[in-house]
């Protein structure tokens, strides 16, 4: 490593280490994303500590960690954390967070035994709730959660909720999303207005 690289993060450290979350999560990205510093343990001290100050980007990233053991191999695997850092992600307005936990909320968190292979309900599905925090994440700019707005409003025939999630669909700059979005509507005979 450099002298002068050494010095950043001797600086970002210690802006860290004095409670500044931003810090603690470029930190905690450091040591986590570039081999040169790569160093798990303290990657997650990091995070842990920018995501118990607030920044969302750091409590997703718990989320993750907490959701695969591949991630960092010294965490377990803790679905109850794991989504309670997706939630705080996704309260906190961070558009991935709220499609993670609209999908979870759409088909329900399970933990799997072991022994038995019995499936344990960690999180019960909740349709309202998956489809409100779609619509978050689809206004915060996530594709895949625009798709399923617009496919969840044609089954309801909420035609209007439909229309106004149309209009940010066939402003996307996905092509794929205006064309899902013009097909969804041919197929449905939902009116649009211009």
């Amino acid at each position: 490593m450099s002298e002068n690289k050494k010095r950043v993060i001797d600086r970002v450290k210690v802006a860290a280490d004095k409670g500044d979350a931003d810090s603690q999560f470029i930190l905690a990205s450091m040591y986590d994303v570039f081999p040169e510093y790569r160093n798990e343990e303290e990657a997650f001290k990091y995070y842990k500590l920018a995501a118990d100050n607030g920044i969302a980007e750091a409590q997703y990233k718990l989320g993750i960690i907490y959701s695969h053991n591949s991630i960092f191999n010294f965490v377990d695997v803790n679905l109850e954390e794991a989504f309670k850092y997706y939630k705080l992600a996704a309260d906190n307005g961070y558009a991935p967070a709220q499609y993670e936990i609209a999908c979870i909320y759409e088909r329900g968190m399970y933990r799997h035994a072991s022994v038995t292979g019995a499936r344990e309900v960690v999180i019960t599905k909740n349709n309202t709730d998956a489809f409100k925090y779609y619509k978050l994440a689809a206004l915060g700019g996530i594709d895949e959660a625009l798709i399923r707005v617009l496919e969840i409003c044609a089954r309801t025939n909420e035609d209007e909720l439909f229309e106004e999630f149309y209009k940010i669909a066939s402003n996307s700059e996905n092509e794929l999303v205006c064309i899902f979005a013009d097909n969804l509507s041919q197929k449905t005979n939902i009116k649009r207005r211009n």
